[in-house]
């Protein structure tokens, strides 16, 4: 009597079943395999662990030694390996997957890491360009303070400059006249050293009333200053600017001009009306040409011209030659018009205002 035969199952009915079970065992296994539902992938897994069981209990019954049995027990045997490899790969898929998940979970991760650090970074280039704005913004501001600043001083040491040279000039005069004098300009006798030209032109501003000297008018005193007949030039200037307030207060009550003036009245302070030391006019050579004609246009009050410029040809020769260096200064005579007073548009060396022979 076979395995089957002593436990109630014919050979075929047990076949048969066991066939079936392994059979629904793997369709369902492979489908739910196929479906990739979580969910129910581990039923699949016991339902194939079952069916393998159920196989190699049967082929214990059914023993390989039965002559009658041994396709049967092939059978069995093949279909319960089938099972167990569903089981194993059923397994593996489940591995797989929960691997899949940590790793997409790990990227995600760093995907966010990576987003955090790409906004701390913006955030950081941010804070950083609004703190280099500021900081430029800054910079900007104090280069602007530092220009009115280094402006303010310059001003400032221009200023003690000019008082400075009026305070030596005017100690220089009063050391030669005493004490007592009324001013520098009433004397004939100033000191022969120790006069400057910015010196004296600050006097006159102070004490002429009726000559207007712009601040544009005195140009390149340093160097006429460095000369050593300064002091000489510096007189002769003082001489010339009193003897055009002079001219300026008598004006209404003269006929003519300067230069009449200077050649027919009787006052102390009358310029030498002579070619040598006066000129009331350039030559047409020279007004002809307008890069001559233009060194000539000066700063003047805008009463007497409202653009603030006008073009000046009566000039006091303060040294006579024709050297570059020696000073020059013209003026305009508006004596009997609007302002009453004498405009003076340069002091400076005779190069500043060149001839067709320079």
């Amino acid at each position: 009597m076979t395995g089957a035969e002593g436990s109630g199952l014919s050979e075929e009915a047990a076949l048969a079943a066991a066939r079936a079970h392994v059979a629904a065992a793997v369709s369902l296994t492979k489908f739910l395999i196929k479906q990739g539902d979580d969910s129910v992938r581990p039923e699949a897994s016991r339902a194939a662990e079952t069916a393998a069981r159920s196989l190699l209990q049967l082929a214990a019954v059914i023993s390989p030694d039965d002559a009658a049995s041994p396709a049967t027990f092939a059978m069995l045997t093949e279909d319960a390996e089938t099972a167990a490899e569903l089981t194993r790969m059923t397994e593996q898929v489940t591995s797989q997957e929960r691997t899949l998940e940590e790793q997409s979970a790990a990227i995600a991760q760093l995907k966010q890491e990576l987003a955090d650090r790409n906004e701390a970074i913006l955030q950081q280039e941010r804070d950083h360009s609004a703190e280099r704005d500021r900081l430029i913004e800054e910079s900007q501001s104090d280069a602007a303070r530092i220009e009115e600043q280094s402006q303010a001083l310059d001003e400032a040491q221009e200023e003690l400059r000019k008082l400075r040279a009026k305070s030596d000039s005017y100690a220089a005069a009063l050391r030669e006249r005493g004490p007592d004098a009324p001013s520098v300009l009433a004397d004939e006798d100033l000191p022969e050293a120790a006069l400057t030209i910015s010196g004296v032109i600050e006097i006159a501003r102070d004490e002429c009333d009726r000559v207007v000297i712009p601040e544009a008018a005195p140009r390149e005193i340093e160097s006429l200053e460095a000369d050593e007949k300064s002091s000489d030039w510096a007189r002769e200037i003082l001489r010339g600017l009193k003897a055009l307030q002079a001219y300026a207060e008598e004006a209404e009550h003269f006929t003519g001009g300067f230069w009449e003036w200077c050649e027919h009245s009787n006052h102390p302070d009358t310029w030498n009306a002579s070619p040598q030391k006066l000129a009331m006019s350039e030559s047409d050579t020279v007004m002809n040409d307008g890069r001559l004609r233009r060194t000539r246009r000066f700063v003047i009050d805008t009463k007497v011209e409202p653009s603030g410029y006008k073009n000046m040809e009566a000039h006091l020769k303060i040294a006579e030659g024709g050297g570059q260096h020696i000073p020059r200064l013209y003026f305009h005579d508006d004596a009997k018009g609007r302002t009453k007073s004498m405009h003076v548009g340069l002091i400076g060396p005779h190069r500043l205002v060149p001839t067709s022979h320079s």
